[in-house]
């Protein structure tokens, strides 16, 4: 009489979960260089530090600047918007804490043209803060 040894169906489904887990790590990497090699983190970097430029320091000194002035009337000299250069955001203050911003914009894959990138601002009723449509135009080439 021969005696067989089974597999406990506990051993056989972490052995699967681990395959599984070990496939959907492999798909993750390839996915994130992909990303990587795209612009993409960098297009999301130049639309949050755009953001923040425009909120925390342009559109203060602007209101500050224009104090007394009806808002509308303020805005009116801007139709076209206020055009904002990624060399300006790197280059300022607020930035000057976190240098590894450049490296979103500088890779092995591609290069941004800080120059040549733009986020075009243009505020709207009630002019607040935040009330304003974007447009954002980030250069970049691969090495």
């Amino acid at each position: 009489m021969k005696i067989e040894r089974k597999r406990s169906g506990v051993v056989s489904k972490v052995i699967i979960l681990l395959i599984f887990v070990a496939v959907l790590a492999v798909v993750g990497l390839i996915v994130y260089i992909k990303l990587y090699e795209n612009t993409f983190f960098a297009e999301r970097k130049f639309e949050e530090l755009s953001r923040k430029y425009y909120e925390d320091s342009l559109y203060e000194n602007f209101i500050v600047e224009h104090d007394g002035e009806e808002l509308a009337e303020a805005f009116s000299g801007y139709k076209n918007g206020f055009t904002i250069k990624l060399r300006q955001i790197l280059n300022h203050e607020f930035l000057q804490n976190n240098v590894n911003y450049r490296s979103y914009f500088e890779t092995d894959s591609y290069s941004c043209d800080t120059n040549k990138s733009t986020a075009i601002f243009k505020a709207h009723e009630p002019y607040g803060k935040k009330d304003y449509d974007v447009e954002f135009n980030l250069v970049c080439d691969k090495n």
